[in-house]
Formats: C-alpha cells, sequence, structure tokens
C-alpha cells in the first residue's frame, strides 16, 4: 500500500502544474460527450490498455496503435466524472482527473513510440507504468465512487 501511495503523491504532484492552467472541468467540456457512464469509460480504457498489452506480446504494432488511440481520443462520460465521488471528495478527485490523464498519455505515447522502433521490452516497461498509474488512481479511488 506504501508503494501505491507514493506513486498516488508523485502523481499528483507531477500533475499539481498541469492543474493549475487546465481543471477538470475544461478537461471534460474539450472532450466529446459519449452515452456512457464514468464506469463504463473506465471499462473502455482498461481493454485499451490490453489491446496494446496484447500488441507487445504479440509484436504488433497496429495492435498497440488501435488500443492508444482510444486512451487519447476517448471522450467524457455522459455525466461528470466527479459525480461518481462523495461531494467531500469531489475537488480532490478533479485534481486526479486531470493529473492522471496527463500521466496515461504520457506513458501511452512512451508505449507507441517504442513500438514503432520494435522495442518491445522498452514498450513493456511503459505499459508496466501504464498499469501502475492506473493501479494507483483506482487505489485511491475506487473504495470511494458510489
Amino acid at each position: 500500500m506504501i508503494k501505491w501511495t507514493a506513486v498516488a503523491s508523485v502523481a499528483l504532484l507531477m500533475g499539481s502544474a498541469v492543474a493549475e492552467e487546465r481543471t477538470a472541468e475544461t478537461l471534460v467540456e474539450s472532450m466529446r460527450k459519449a452515452d456512457m457512464t464514468y464506469r463504463e469509460l473506465m471499462e473502455v480504457m482498461g481493454k485499451s490498455s490490453a489491446m496494446m498489452h496484447e500488441g507487445i506480446l504479440r509484436q504488433n504494432k497496429q495492435m498497440v496503435e488501435v488500443g492508444a488511440n482510444f486512451i487519447f481520443t476517448h471522450p467524457a462520460p455522459k455525466s461528470p466524472p466527479w459525480n461518481v465521488m462523495p461531494v467531500s471528495d469531489q475537488t480532490a478527485f478533479k485534481s486526479s482527473l486531470v493529473a492522471f490523464d496527463e500521466i496515461l498519455d504520457t506513458h501511452t505515447k512512451s508505449i507507441v513510440e517504442a513500438a514503432k522502433k520494435a522495442e518491445w521490452s522498452e514498450a513493456a516497461n511503459a505499459s508496466n507504468a501504464l498499469t501502475n498509474a492506473c493501479i494507483a488512481c483506482h487505489a485511491m479511488w475506487k473504495d470511494k465512487a458510489r
């Protein structure tokens, strides 16, 4: 648990500079809207990550790119994502949304760049970093979501 807390703390600190310029509201407003809940969106994000992972295992650049495309261009859910949290946690969750959006894009970009060079070990390491970021966010928020 200490490891995930440390990862999450670093993620939030890394995102704090971004959070000052971007808010969760502007992030969500910048995305196309989808007819899916936040939970459904997270499930598709997980499937996209799994597609990239499978692409790495098969050494298939196109599978990596297909999975990455959704992560880079994912829509906003039909309701503001922070509505899944108790009101007392919404401000902190909004900061996490902004920080982790940037972190996911950074790790996904690293996966795609490594795959394009057929550097499969490098892609796998970046995929592990992406998975760790997902786990860190889930560890912080999953028990609070309603």
